[in-house]
């Protein structure tokens, strides 16, 4: 059997036969010797280690804790709150073994992280230097079977530093980067500071096993089998003669004014700023396609139990949001049929893609994870401690490991909208267009909803890039 039979074999049999099907099963908990834990890995793992494995255009595999770090920082301190993170974190000691569906978590008790610091106060443009060094750690592998982590500290002048705390995507998510930047600043400032009550990732992989089984796993695939039937992928097409290529990345900054005008318009109807921009961007495909069923994937945090809220572990799911979008209806009415969506999709958040009925998913180009939607949880960005301030940036070198994503950035001193994509997919021209158009709408629909979504389009719908 080729490997990639073998993935999608192991593919088919866990969508057929849901988390209790794996083979191995769940089993509890092993303690095989005095220097590590086995657990079983939760259904995301095993999802992306055979999507890791087997698919080679699947991007990068590295989620890392980027930050800069301004004020007197103490090195050492700094090392020795890394440790202590990592003790309080046990994914953060978590290496893998086995393969595909019998992929088992190794939890090792706590090591010192591997550390660097290098200096680059003396060279020409430190900053610059700090880019192109930045770009060469995040496309070094994590070598998940040896160790989960690595450290390295920029030195860029007395009171200016840089850190990347490089995690290998099987033991964190995007969510967890802002519950490690908190507990950092915590240790730094108090090592002896008590830990929350939070679950393990091996508690929360448990639960998840015992929940999507039976009655829980039927239900939430018959939601998705009835939500997605007969859904269509957007349509985006490709520049003429486009060849396969690396990741690109372009940006667009909102003007004053426009996000807050967002969150007051998410008030007033009650609903959240991401279902706003989630209506803005079904706009802005349909305005690309013409398509009127438009259908797109997140990632969701899927954290609706206070247990794992500070967890870290990779515990994100994406799931598929479907929305009619009709032309002729306000925005208003568009993000109110998007809130439905978007609740929906919250309440069946447990159920991976990879995992959905055989013919569930929607039809069309490509694959359902083609077209990324996502917003940055709105979360602590920074924190100061012993006149240290930690600042949270958003690793952009490492690119994305979908075809098309935009990511919205409404927090920090320059909100922007951020779209990550193939080279094959867009030109430079069209990603910027597409993105102007994008901020537009956002604007135009949060501060006058009342206007047409055919309005605000701006154009004829159909264009396609």
């Amino acid at each position: 059997m080729d490997d990639e039979t073998e993935c999608l074999d192991t593919l088919a049999t866990l969508a057929e036969a849901g988390p209790a099907g794996y083979g191995c099963g769940m089993t509890p908990i092993l303690a095989p010797g005095p220097d590590s834990v086995t657990a079983p890995a939760s259904v995301s793992q095993r999802l992306l280690w055979m999507i890791q494995h087997y698919r080679s255009d699947f991007g990068a595999l590295s989620c890392p804790l980027l930050c800069r770090i301004s004020g007197p920082v103490d090195l050492d301190r700094l090392r020795a709150a890394l440790d202590e993170v990592a003790r309080r974190h046990a994914s953060l000691r978590t290496t893998f073994q086995g393969r595909g569906a019998r992929l088992s978590q190794v939890i090792h008790p706590p090591r010192p992280m591997p550390f660097e610091v290098r200096d680059l106060s003396a060279t020409a443009d430190p900053s610059r230097t700090l880019a192109q060094e930045t770009v060469e750690e995040l496309a070094r592998p994590v070598p998940v079977d040896q160790w989960p982590t690595r450290a390295t500290v920029w030195r860029l002048a007395t009171d200016h530093h840089a850190l990347c705390l490089n995690l290998h995507h099987l033991v964190t998510d995007a969510y967890s980067t802002g519950v490690l930047l908190a507990d950092l600043a915590t240790c730094y400032g108090d090592p002896g500071a008590p830990t929350g009550d939070s679950w393990s990732y091996a508690h929360f992989a448990q639960w998840q096993h015992d929940r999507l089984r039976g009655p829980e796993l039927d239900r939430q695939r018959s939601y998705w089998r009835d939500r997605l039937a007969g859904g269509q992928l957007p349509s985006l097409g490709r520049p003429t003669g486009a060849r396969p290529g690396g990741p690109a990345v372009a940006e667009a900054g909102f003007p004053a004014g426009v996000l807050p005008a967002v969150r007051e318009l998410a008030a007033r109807i009650g609903t959240t700023p991401f279902v706003v921009l989630l209506a803005a961007f079904y706009t802005n495909l349909h305005r690309h396609t013409g398509q009127t069923d438009v259908c797109v994937a997140s990632m969701y945090a899927n954290r609706s139990r206070p247990e794992v809220r500070e967890t870290v572990g990779l515990i994100a799911n994406m799931v598929l949001l479907r929305t009619l979008v009709d032309p002729a209806a306000s925005f208003l009415d568009l993000v109110r049929a998007a809130h439905r969506t978007a609740v929906g999709a919250l309440v069946n958040q447990d159920l991976p893609v990879q995992m959905l009925p055989a013919g569930a998913a929607p039809t069309g180009p490509g694959r359902p994870d083609d077209v990324v939607f996502n917003v940055m949880a709105d979360l602590a960005r920074a924190a100061t401690v012993r006149d240290v301030t930690f600042e949270l940036e958003l690793p952009v070198q490492l690119g994305s490991r979908f075809p098309l994503e935009q990511t919205v950035v409404p927090i920090g001193a320059e909100p922007r909208a951020v779209l990550f994509r193939a080279d094959d997919r867009m030109t430079d021209d069209t990603a910027a267009e597409f993105l102007a158009g994008y901020v537009r709408i956002v604007g135009d629909g949060a501060v006058d909803p009342s206007r047409r979504v055919v309005d605000l389009a701006g154009r004829s719908a159909g264009h396609v890039v």
